[in-house]
């Protein structure tokens, strides 16, 4: 038993050594646990310090909102946007000046004997400003201490000698808070107003700017409170400057009229039977024709011109005397009728065959044998191609163009050449009513002059001439200013269309593109038209920010 109970405490004493007298692997973990433990410990206070920062700061920012809140109640229930209101405002436009006119009541504004509140008037747009002088409204103490220093004060609201003071007295103050407890409200009878003018020139940059009004309550001295009223905006679009041109004089005003004439002949004859047919109103019509210009002192006729014209059947040469012969027969009646015609000015020719207007017709349809016709036309000598086209269907084609053809080909053109006296404005104006052709360009724009350029009479003047000398430049351009400042825009587009190449329409054409908003092809059109001595461009140039269309 002695043995085993040593065995025992051998066992037991190995077992506390070990113990006691731990590994190197066992060292390390418990080291390691000591530094997380550590660790964990400096990011408990590192986040417990965060906390207590954050609820500092939660603190101070609690604390100044309602130092805030507070002064923002008191600033509202004495000094509120409507403290002094705006009771009529107009900003106009006279010439090169701008007016301003408003009127401040203040029956409702209360200040302690130590505040003022200055309202400054400033038009303003993007970094662009300028302020008038202000309007100050001071408490007694406030405005002994501004007549103290009266020079600093100035300073201080702009270097401008303000437009009106206001001193608002303990007694009127008392006064009015009395009013405001017993409910009073405005009144438009009330005296408690400051009318406010100031005029100013107008600059191109001021168009859509906003007239505003600065709001400042200062308190000994400093500004506690400050805002601002929109008053309106300054709407003053500059219309653009269009150009006319000023036709040239037209020295000689030649002209000439025409007719056609179907005079109806009896087979194989050259003598003109007044009783055949329609042919009586056929003469009516070239009298009348010739009587207008024969007639007219302010017309000299230089040339008669008369071409006879036959149809294709029968034999070349036999067509070839009618047609001349019809056409003298004609002749010979004129100059009988009208001897104050020299003979000499008449030209007469005539035309055997009118194939051309036969191959026209038949080139427009839609007939059987059109192809085969026209080769006929184009290859077969002049006195064989009836009986080829004769050929073609037992003469079925033939026929149809006997009947709906060859009657229209027999006729005379007649035109008459001439030259126009010229008009003096009075007579312009009356000529223009019963024959404006025979004006010229110069001559409409010399006579739309004498109307004012917003008057109708104006307009038509140029729609008159653009109608007679349509693929003329100047009258285009001209009737595209008119377009332009009706602000008729698509017709104005129109009419410069047809004049790309015409230097002088280079305004206009920017004039159109700032209309149009395009502002840079504007400024180029622009830039070439001064190059070329353009006021009107130089002036839309100086002045592109602000042009904007007349509505």
């Amino acid at each position: 038993m002695k043995r085993i109970a040593l065995i025992l405490a051998g066992v037991a004493m190995i077992g506390s050594v070990a113990v006691a007298q731990p590994g190197p692997q066992a060292r390390e973990v418990r080291r390691y646990n000591q530094e997380v433990r550590k660790h964990n410990e400096e990011v408990r206070k590192y986040h417990d310090e965060v906390k207590r920062e954050a609820r500092r700061a939660e603190r101070d920012m609690n604390r100044a909102e309602r130092e805030m809140d507070r002064e923002m109640k008191r600033i509202d229930r004495h000094h509120g946007p409507h403290d002094v209101r705006v009771v009529s405002f107009d900003a106009v436009k006279a010439g090169g000046i701008e007016q301003l006119n408003f009127r401040l009541n203040y029956d409702k504004l209360l200040l302690d004997p130590d505040e003022m509140l200055v309202v400054i008037p400033t038009v303003e747009k993007g970094n662009r400003n300028i302020s008038f002088s202000a309007v100050v409204f001071a408490g007694e103490k406030a405005m002994k201490k501004v007549n103290r220093n009266y020079e600093e004060f100035v300073a201080s609201i702009g270097m401008r000698v303000p437009y009106e003071t206001v001193v608002m007295t303990r007694d009127y103050m008392r006064q009015q808070r009395r009013a405001m407890r017993n409910g009073e409200g405005w009144s438009m009878m009330s005296e408690a107003n400051v009318d406010y003018s100031e005029n100013f020139p107008y600059q191109t940059w001021m168009d859509g700017a906003t007239i505003r009004l600065h709001h400042f309550l200062v308190r000994g001295n400093r500004t506690v409170y400050d805002y601002v009223t929109d008053l309106g905006v300054i709407s003053n679009p500059m219309p653009p400057q269009v150009m006319f041109v000023v036709p040239e004089v037209e020295v000689v005003k030649a002209r000439s009229e025409s007719m056609t004439s179907r005079l109806v002949f009896r087979v194989n004859k050259t003598t003109i039977d007044a009783g055949l047919d329609d042919n009586a109103v056929e003469l009516q019509k070239i009298y009348s024709f010739t009587d207008k210009l024969a007639g007219n002192k302010d017309i000299k006729i230089t040339a008669v011109h008369m071409t006879g014209y036959a149809s294709p059947e029968g034999p070349y040469q036999h067509n070839a005397d009618l047609a001349r012969g019809r056409v003298e027969a004609l002749q010979d009646m004129l100059l009988k009728k009208y001897p104050g015609v020299n003979k000499d000015l008449y030209h007469v020719t005539s035309v055997a065959e009118d194939w051309k207007s036969v191959r026209n017709w038949v080139a427009a349809s839609d007939i059987k044998y059109r192809q085969e016709v026209l080769d006929i036309i184009d290859s077969v000598d002049p006195d064989k191609r009836d009986a080829k086209i004769r050929a073609l269907d037992n003469g079925a084609t033939y026929k149809m163009l006997l009947r709906e053809v060859y009657p229209d080909l027999r006729r005379v053109e007649y035109k008459i050449d001439f030259t126009v006296m010229p008009f003096t404005v009075e007579k312009g104006k009356q000529v223009m009513k019963e024959n404006p052709q025979y004006l010229s360009l110069n001559e409409f724009y010399q006579i739309a002059m004498t109307y004012p350029n917003d008057s109708p009479e104006y307009a038509e003047v140029f729609a008159t001439a653009v109608r007679f000398f349509p693929e003329d430049p100047v009258a285009n351009n001209n009737m595209a200013a008119v377009a332009l400042m009706k602000n008729d825009l698509k017709s104005a587009e129109a009419y410069l269309e047809k004049v790309a190449g015409f230097p002088k329409a280079k305004n206009n054409m920017g004039v159109l593109k700032a209309l149009q908003g395009d502002f840079r092809s504007a400024r180029k059109f622009f830039e070439e038209a001064v190059k070329a001595g353009s006021r009107e461009a130089q002036y839309n140039l100086e002045n592109l920010e602000s042009l904007r269309s007349r509505k």
